[in-house]
């Protein structure tokens, strides 16, 4: 089993020659062997064998039926696992409801295994040297391939579990990069999908304008099947109101042809801003490949703007956490940022080993959307932030692709996708970062898939057991 998909798990279980409880022992065996280093999982489901023994009796519910999964540990689960944030303040916190996420999933009959470690709060809690990976509560994340790489964040759990093979796929989250930073840093794939294909509900936000959760897995085809379980309208999130417009099939995107797809390599243009020789080499690869299956592939000079969102994300996490907070009422011992920066205060020993200046800011503003300041600010932000859109639709482009990630898809909502570009047998992992039209995620995952598919660049890691 080792290495498997959740495609080659899916042929496994439906001709027989794998249960659903000898997949899980598989990973949770590994978990037990390998984690104690890596320290990815924050929690196993303590029902897990229970679950088992259910999904097993029961008839197939999706083609994910006993896949088993973990997700991101700021995702609410209503069972016997926390919801932690990988902080010390919430070490306790028993959310009341499941994410409208994890419902899709146990819907779906998936075998949610367990949670993954995160950057505390999602990486929105300082800015003074916090790690990637770090947290109060589970401490620190480790790179699979060499300790002595930066695994990233904030969904690092979440991306090192797959690169280990703890785990076939799993959830993270995104505000700005921390679903891509860590999928490109660990060699396996993740879809970031357009804002609003995803529901967010239940899960603890920084900002309702940026923050969407998405697949993490080894293949392209493994998130997208994922994805077709998760994406759609919820009642409790607005953003999902697109859903309604739109009858996508992820899945079924892999199997189309890219022929006549316009494609454009990034040249950027920023300060002194090149790519090294490895990563020009990757390009002109990935150009001639494309090339060769049918796409019409340009170069394309793409100027970066400063384009610093931290100002409007203070303000909007202030108000997003606080909203999220007082829903929980009497089921949590924190009701607002002001109480989590009180607790880390008085247990500063344990929590404030890099301090909480990104809290500290955000509690000084005036956490306000209507304002008026703030509402022209933001304006400004989405008129840049706009700038890739635009240039894809002018030059009636399919897809940009470069080796270094930009802030323009997160904050105007485009889907991205990240795909591994070498074999990481070295310390300096490099990946193709794909970037869509908003609500093209389907086109975005053909022409990765096709990339994906006659490349197979990603090997797996040697563990220390």
């Amino acid at each position: 089993m080792k290495d498997y998909t959740v495609k080659t798990l899916i042929e496994k279980i439906n001709a027989k020659e794998l249960s659903i409880h000898e997949i899980s022992n598989y990973y949770l065996n590994r978990i037990k062997i390998y984690d104690g280093y890596l320290n990815s999982i924050s929690e196993i489901n303590p029902d897990i064998n229970q679950i088992i023994d259910e999904l097993e009796q029961k008839k197939q519910k999706s083609k994910l039926h006993g896949i088993p999964i973990v997700i991101k540990d700021n995702i609410q689960t209503k069972d016997h696992m926390h919801t932690t944030a990988n902080s010390y303040a919430l070490k306790d916190f028993l959310a009341p409801f499941d994410a409208t996420i994890v419902k899709k999933l146990r819907d779906a009959g998936m075998l949610l295994l367990g949670k993954t470690n995160l950057s505390e709060f999602a990486y929105f809690m300082s800015n003074d040297d916090m790690p990637s990976g770090y947290g109060s509560l589970h401490g620190q994340v480790k790179h699979p391939y060499d300790e002595k790489i930066n695994p990233l964040g904030s969904s690092t759990g979440s991306a090192v579990s797959v690169a280990a093979d703890l785990i076939p796929i799993s959830i993270g989250t995104e505000t700005n990069g921390s679903l891509m930073a860590p999928a490109y840093k660990n060699s396996i794939t993740s879809i970031k999908p357009s804002l609003g294909f995803v529901s967010r509900y239940g899960i603890i936000p920084i900002s309702q304008f940026q923050d969407t959760p998405g697949p993490m897995a080894k293949t392209v085809e493994d998130c997208a099947l994922l994805l077709d379980v998760i994406y759609g309208y919820d009642s409790q999130d607005q953003a999902t109101e697109i859903c309604k417009s739109y009858k996508p099939s992820f899945y079924e995107a892999t199997k189309k042809s890219i022929k006549d797809k316009k494609i454009a390599v990034l040249n950027y243009i920023y300060k002194d801003f090149t790519y090294s020789k490895e990563e020009q080499d990757i390009l002109n690869e990935a150009k001639a490949l494309l090339t060769s299956l049918g796409a019409k592939v340009i170069e394309l000079d793409f100027e970066l703007d400063d384009l610093n969102n931290e100002e409007t994300l203070l303000i909007e996490f202030k108000h997003d956490i606080n909203n999220y907070f007082s829903s929980l009422k009497e089921s949590c011992s924190i009701n607002s940022l002001e109480d989590l920066i009180s607790f880390n205060n008085k247990h500063a020993k344990r929590c404030l080993v890099h301090g909480q200046s990104i809290f500290e800011a955000a509690q000084k503003t005036s956490g306000d959307l209507n304002d008026s300041y703030y509402k022209a600010i933001k304006a400004e932000q989405m008129k840049k932030a706009k700038k890739l859109e635009n240039m894809l639709i002018a030059h009636q482009i399919d897809a940009a692709v470069s080796t270094m990630r930009n802030s323009y898809a997160p904050i105007y909502g485009n889907p991205t996708i990240s795909v591994p570009a070498k074999a990481l047998n070295d310390l300096n992992p490099i990946s193709l970062v794909f970037f869509g039209k908003k609500y093209d995620d389907e086109t975005l995952i053909t022409i990765t898939h096709q990339y994906e598919k006659h490349t197979h660049y990603r090997i797996p890691p040697k563990l220390k057991g």
